[in-house]
């Protein structure tokens, strides 16, 4: 039985592994990490402010009086 195979696969994650790691404490050093807050806050300007809806997605529902309003006048066949 041979261990190349698994050989090979170990040193690819090893090698992967070394890559991400590296990458990530450069760009920690670099500061790309210090303020992830303020970009966050780009998209909103003063027509779009922070904390207000904009889009309406999904109707309110309906409240219980309506509801029940709705199953008093079906009729049944």
């Amino acid at each position: 039985m041979t261990y190349l195979p698994l050989s090979v696969i170990l040193g690819l994650l090893f090698t992967g592994a070394a890559i991400t790691l590296t990458i990530l404490f450069r760009s920690v050093k670099a500061g790309h990490f210090s303020n992830l807050q303020s970009g966050a806050y780009v998209i909103f300007d003063e027509d779009e402010p922070v904390g207000t809806p904009q889009d309406q997605f999904f109707r309110e529902a309906p409240s219980d009086a309506d509801s029940t309003s709705d199953n008093n006048t079906k009729t049944s066949p």
